[in-house]
């Protein structure tokens, strides 16, 4: 059986580097007790190392799961219409969020973190469903 030399590149051995700062870094604000809860975790510290431990699993499943993609000018329009497509979801998301809560007597009082991570993940998905969309048309 012939043995595969397979090397990992420069980028993705900066990646790992990068996920087990992260790691450390949550294990030092565990130890160090800096934070108080944070999206759902105990604390600042337990989410940093969860995260960094997901950054490690999708960059193995990058490296074993990589394909060559052919980009062409389809795909960079497609994908620049399917950008502006989000930049107008996003003023317009804005505008409405100005609208209700200038009509509603008290404040919005959703926390900060919560409200951003909900509008980024809306953000997310606006984009993946017009990309979607805007290819089968070009």
């Amino acid at each position: 059986m012939k043995k595969q030399n397979k090397n990992i590149p420069p980028r993705e051995i900066a990646r790992y580097a990068f996920a087990i700062f992260v790691i450390l870094l949550g294990v030092y604000f565990d130890y160090m007790d800096i934070s108080d809860q944070f999206l759902g975790f105990s604390s600042v510290g337990s989410w940093l190392t969860y995260v960094g431990f997901v950054m490690i699993a999708v960059i193995t499943l990058q490296l074993f799961y990589t394909k060559k993609r052919v980009v062409d000018e389809r795909m960079i329009f497609v994908a620049n219409k399917a950008m502006r497509m989000t930049f107008l979801a996003l003023v317009l998301f804005a505008f409405l969020i100005i609208i209700l809560d200038g009509i509603k007597t008290t404040t919005i009082t959703t926390p900060y973190h919560l409200f951003m991570s909900y509008l980024i993940c809306g953000l997310m998905i606006v984009y993946f469903i017009s990309y979607k969309i805007l290819l089968r048309f070009y």
